[in-house]
């Protein structure tokens, strides 16, 4: 009888002698698909971007000093306010210094929606061609707000004052000119000698795209609100910049007229082709700086080669009559008061071209004020005695008196004249 042979044992696996079963091993492969994919979810949700705000830099009458090339981070947060035209043919909202200086300095920063759409003041997504988020300031070819932009709205209907960007520091193709600030002062001597025409700023940077203005007042802005309203403020430092309006507009009444304002730093006015104004922390005609020099502009400290500068140079005789407004002590004491310009006779109903260069040259801070006045005509005063006169402007809009926030600024009587804009070529009458 066979005896019957034992099968041998079978072979063991490295699995089994590791005492891993196929429910071991499936745990395993379960906690290491876990491990994977939570590493892929940490590295995909985004993280919160830290959020940097912008101080304008300082300013106020054009210190030397004042003029930075890049903006100063600081951690408090900017307030937001507004001047919003109430009660006119248009919807123009002026948005105010805080609002456009915080705008304009996220600008530089890249992030947001500034490019082909508005400029967001809650950030942007996508690389800046869309509207973006937020409540936009420029009226790009998005959805950006344009009708709060300081220094004119895109896209109005009727006519207005078209303004034109320069950057002296700049050519035409964009290089260094090295202009310093007492540099510019000398240009500014030969440019208003040539009348500011368009083709005496030929050798500068141009900003390719225009606004429409319809009136001057700006309170106080940092002065990068300028390149970032004209959409250069990647091209262009906030420094030696010049805004030169330029348009045709309808007397609405006959009479002698004057203008009375200032500006921080400059502003020229050119009327029927002729010089009428030139006054502000910076006497263009003359190429001067004359902050804290107002007892000689109003000829309480006499300085007979400074009047006759400014008597060849420009339209203004010294003593400079100034209007003192209790709304504006520190302009008062920096520069006299609202310059009082010389006069000018008009006829209702005929247009005239005219011409109004503004600029800021050390950088900081800008404003503007511009109202005008018809000789012997009766004004109400403010507490100082100073007449409340109307705006120069060419359209019945108004900011409103309520919002206007902060900054010196003189008040203005709401019911006067309008010099209504018309098309045509400022060089010659229509």
């Amino acid at each position: 009888m066979n005896e019957q042979s034992t099968p041998p044992p079978a072979r063991r696996t490295i699995w089994r002698k590791l005492g891993i079963g196929s429910l071991s091993l499936s745990l395993i492969v379960h906690c290491m698909l876990l491990v994977v994919g939570l590493i892929w979810v940490l590295q995909v949700i985004p993280q919160p971007e830290k959020k940097v705000d912008f101080a304008p830099n300082s300013g106020g009458g054009g210190k030397p000093s004042a003029g930075r090339e890049t903006a100063r981070p600081v951690l408090a947060p900017v307030p937001v306010s507004r001047v919003v035209a109430n009660g006119s043919e248009s919807d123009v909202v002026l948005s105010e210094p805080d609002e456009i200086g915080r705008m304009a300095a996220l600008a530089n920063v890249g992030a947001g929606s500034l490019g082909m759409g508005g400029l967001g003041s809650g950030g942007g997504l996508g690389d800046g061609r869309g509207p973006g988020i937020g409540d936009g300031i420029f009226q790009g070819m998005g959805k950006g707000i344009g009708s709060k932009n300081p220094f004119g709205p895109l896209g109005m209907n009727e006519p207005g004052l078209a303004g034109t960007f320069y950057d002296l520091k700049q050519t035409r193709a964009g290089e260094p000119t090295n202009m310093t600030d007492d540099g510019m002062r000398q240009e500014l001597r030969e440019i208003v000698r040539r009348g500011f025409r368009d083709s005496v700023f030929n050798p500068y940077f141009k900003a390719p795209r225009q606004l429409q203005q319809n009136r001057l007042l700006i309170r106080t802005i940092p002065a990068d609100a300028a390149p970032a309203a004209f959409e250069v403020q990647k091209e262009v430092q906030p420094k030696r910049w010049i805004v030169v309006y330029r348009g045709m507009v309808r007397a609405p009444e006959s009479g002698r007229f004057r203008f009375v304002g200032q500006c921080d730093d400059l502003m020229v006015i050119r009327f029927d082709k002729r010089m009428v104004f030139d006054y502000g922390y910076t006497m263009a005609g003359i190429g001067a700086h004359v902050n804290g020099r107002a007892d000689e502009m109003n000829g309480s400290k006499e300085n007979r080669a400074l009047e006759k500068e400014v008597r060849r140079l420009t339209p203004m005789r010294i003593p400079i009559r100034f209007y003192q407004y209790a709304s504006m002590p520190a302009i008062n004491s920096a520069i006299g008061g609202l310059a009082v310009g010389p006069e000018f006779n008009v006829t209702a109903g005929k247009t005239y071209p005219i011409e109004i260069m503004i600029g800021e040259i050390p950088g900081g801070s800008f404003s503007v004020s511009l109202l005008i006045e018809k000789v012997g005509a009766k004004y109400q005063k403010d507490p100082g005695g100073a007449p409340i006169l109307p705006l120069f402007r060419v359209d019945a809009s108004l900011p409103d008196a309520k919002g206007q926030g902060k900054g010196e600024a003189p008040p203005f009587d709401p019911d006067g004249p309008v010099w209504k804009a018309v098309a045509g070529d400022a060089g010659g009458e229509i």
